[in-house]
């Protein structure tokens, strides 16, 4: 295995992940300190409140893998590694990551290099990728009874930016909608100042690139996540993202489609996406079906590759779901429309468990305290969206090139295609809430006259009439999601095994020759890439 594991590392420095290989991927994102401990436990107490370290580790993350690989997800993402600001303000301590003081130390909280790279060959061994969260605007300091951040900041203690000249002159953010304000100003309060980095600046902008690169080929990093990527410099965000040469997202915390597609064209090509966020939320939550689907047709006719952004509904610094709506059944259908969607979906940790934090920091729960129960309806209900995605992924990976559109929308409810004529996932969500009583919806947009469908989630099937139309059953306002029945076989869904097919043996009906039942996995899948990387390397010896 040790020598598998070197080989795999090997692979993974050789040939850096690209959008085009993270676009089939599903991500996890752990906050590290609340994620898993060192020790196992499952009931150290965490108060979100206080805001202080609770213990989280990247050791702990390696213990738990089986939990995340569970739900199949097959990439990981981690806060950010460096060192952060030691001691303690009224809200809190540095546990989060984003309070960064010395590039060339590692956070000790979360563990040592080598519980990094022993959390990055794991996650390879697996068939994973890593994403690492990254700070690359500011720096951090604790001034106590901080007055005048201006005067107060001492910037000997930063390594490398240990001089004023590395960093903007202090000022407050009086616009937060003003891009010169929150390129130019600092976005931190007079307790914790996060000096602004000077990045326009030849100097800054070569000491971040080439830390990227170090931490990148040191812990073999498939992605990056960079925080606070509106407030850096747009021209050097381009730089960044251009040199470090791994796939990279950046947090444009933005509503506008505008702003995000203009971003995307010209600055970094993948980012959350904000837009659909926000309007998901107006209907999901508020009722307001017609604001998604609008939103949706507006991504795809602006934006260069709606598929390259990153899919959410939940993460750190936005209230969760279930804090909005104590409906499981909301969560539901979020989840089925997060991951099903167009872009790279991205589940924060504790979705699966339907936690119900507000704003941070109480969106910031111990992950622990839930006793990761992978019974939960969500963590199973993520798990088969998971199955469907990686199956359509094996039988085409044009599946996500292809742009998600509305074939129905109603006061209550939306239904949405995606994919390849003919072997399209149409999902139908519905507003209504556990409340409601059972009802149709004639879906007219669906799939070729006689086509056999299963919908994935109650594997129940259906056959639409000579103009193409079903009848979708619903109730209480569940879900449903559709996949043509010819394509079940090798999904692991609804009775059907699990195992390799391909696209050409499903349409002549010779799928279950014995040639192709090997059971796949990420090992499998994991060892198929490294067998071809090692074809390349011999080709090229």
């Amino acid at each position: 295995m040790s020598f598998l594991l070197a080989l795999l590392g090997l692979v993974s420095l050789t040939s850096a992940a690209s959008t085009a290989d993270w676009k089939p991927r599903a991500v996890y994102q752990t906050m590290t300190d609340r994620f898993a401990r060192t020790d196992n436990s499952t009931t150290s107490p965490c108060s979100t409140k206080d805001g202080l370290y609770c213990g989280g580790t990247w050791r702990g993350t390696i213990n738990q893998l089986d939990y995340i690989e569970g739900m199949g997800f097959d990439a990981v993402m981690i806060s950010p590694i460096i060192d952060n600001i030691k001691g303690r303000v009224s809200y809190g301590e540095a546990y989060h990551g984003y309070w960064p003081v010395n590039l060339n130390a590692l956070n000790a909280r979360f563990g040592t290099h080598q519980d990094l790279l022993d959390l990055s060959d794991a996650l390879h061994a697996r068939g994973m990728y890593l994403m690492m969260d990254t700070v690359i605007n500011n720096m951090a300091q604790i001034i106590p009874n901080g007055t005048d951040p201006a005067k107060e900041v001492d910037y000997s203690v930063f390594d490398p930016f240990n001089n004023k000249d590395y960093f903007h002159p202090y000022c407050k953010i009086k616009d937060w909608n003003n891009f010169t304000d929150a390129q130019l100003c600092q976005t931190g309060d007079l307790n914790v100042p996060l000096p602004d980095l000077y990045t326009e600046h030849p100097d800054v902008q070569k000491l971040l690139i080439d830390w990227a690169k170090d931490a990148i080929k040191t812990y073999s990093i498939d992605g990056l996540r960079i925080d606070a990527a509106k407030h850096v410099d747009a021209n050097f965000l381009k730089t960044f993202t251009n040199d470090i040469g791994v796939f990279s997202t950046g947090e444009v915390l933005e509503g506008a489609v505008s702003i995000i597609s203009d971003y995307q064209a010209h600055y970094i090509g993948s980012m959350p996406n904000y837009p659909i966020y926000f309007q998901m939320l107006q209907a999901f939550t508020m009722g307001n079906t017609s604001a998604l689907a609008l939103e949706v047709e507006a991504m795809k006719q602006a934006c260069t590759d709606v598929n390259a952004l990153v899919s959410f509904s939940e993460n750190h610094d936005k209230p969760r779901i279930g804090s909005m709506s104590n409906d499981t059944v909301t969560a539901k259908n979020v989840l089925v429309f997060t991951l099903l969607f167009d872009g790279i979906p991205m589940i924060y940790q504790g979705q699966e468990q339907h936690l119900k934090g507000a704003d941070p920091p109480y969106d910031r729960e111990a992950i622990w305290l839930t006793k990761y129960n992978t019974e939960s309806e969500l963590y199973q209900l993520i798990a088969k969206l998971n199955k469907l995605r990686k199956h359509v992924n094996a039988l085409g990976s044009d599946y996500f090139d292809q742009p998600t559109h509305t074939v129905y929308q109603g006061a209550s409810e939306l239904a949405f295609s995606k994919g390849v004529e003919g072997r399209q996932v149409i999902m139908m969500l519905s507003t209504q809430g556990s409340e409601s009583g059972a009802y149709n919806v004639a879906l007219s947009n669906s799939y070729n006259a006689g086509t056999e469908i299963m919908e994935i989630l109650n594997c129940e099937k259906y056959t639409p009439d000579e103009f193409g139309s079903i009848t979708v059953a619903m109730n209480k306002g569940e879900p449903r999601v559709f996949w043509p029945v010819k394509y079940m076989e090798g999904s692991g869904l609804c009775g059907y095994e699990i195992k390799n097919v391909t696209l050409a043996q499903l349409k002549n009906g010779v799928a279950s020759s014995a040639s192709s039942v090997i059971a796949s996995s990420p090992l499998t899948t994991a060892l198929a890439s490294l067998c071809l990387a090692l074809t390349s390397i011999v080709m090229i010896l």
